[in-house]
């Protein structure tokens, strides 16, 4: 049964429908989701136009429908993800539980190693030295969102098991309470890419098909760097949210 508008509401129209619309794409699944019509919603929620073009608006711009010029607009395919721009270190699982998404996480690699040239320079390593490397997949609704790998300074005597890492779901808890460094800020970059063929056998995708990257520098309370992380997202399921002001 279709969910109907409460016109006695102090909640505005156009949000009442965004949410119902929101509620069954997120039921029914963007790949059975019919496409969303103007007149068909007019239609159906017997309101004039402006409620429903300011609902489909907001719908696009958290990027749950995207619009074809002459065509319609239509559901996003795959999870809809928004990333909030200051979301805590390792919190990722956590905020996908808060959007109800039931995410999981599955710890693929976990070893000592000399890290790159590339991540030396990030945490200032003047000679090599081997930093806890691990990696790991978050999943939703059994596909894979994000595969991540992370190199850390930690001690040698430091080593969790792939058991406890998936039972706390972030290394970052751990080293609080083992070591008591606490990780306070991260120095980001963003970019579209290709995924490479370990990134696409991660994710599920093909080699070459669009991903998001955000390779993080991790800096603890005392200001210095203590870990880096290369995050690698399925470009179609996630949307960066950033605030701007004058």
């Amino acid at each position: 049964m279709q969910q109907t508008i409460d016109r006695i509401s102090t909640i505005p129209l156009y949000s009442q429908i965004k949410q119902i619309l929101i509620n069954e794409l997120q039921g029914a699944g963007s790949a059975t989701a019919p496409a969303l019509t103007e007149a068909s919603l007019m239609k159906r929620f017997h309101v004039s136009r402006a409620p429903i073009r300011q609902a489909l608006k907001e719908l696009v711009d958290e990027g749950y429908v995207v619009r074809q010029r002459a065509k319609g607009t239509f559901p996003v395919h795959g999870v809809n993800v928004r990333l909030p721009p200051a979301l805590e270190l390792g919190g990722l699982t956590r905020y996908l539980t808060e959007q109800g998404l039931t995410p999981t996480s599955r710890v693929t690699g976990l070893q000592r190693v000399e890290p790159p040239e590339a991540v030396m320079e990030a945490l200032g390593l003047t000679s090599p030295e081997k930093l806890l490397y691990l990696q790991r997949v978050i999943s939703v609704k059994g596909a894979p969102l994000v595969w991540a790998c992370t190199y850390l300074c930690t001690p040698p005597d430091f080593a969790p098991s792939v058991e406890e890492l998936e039972r706390v779901g972030t290394v970052f808890a751990l080293i609080e309470q083992a070591l008591g460094v606490v990780y306070t800020r991260g120095e980001q970059h963003i970019w579209a890419s290709g995924a490479s063929p370990e990134e696409a056998q991660a994710l599920e995708v093909d080699v070459g098909a669009p991903v998001l990257v955000a390779e993080t520098t991790l800096f603890s309370s005392d200001g210095h760097p203590g870990g880096w992380r290369r995050a690698v997202h399925r470009a179609e399921d996630f949307k960066y949210a950033f605030g701007l002001s004058r």
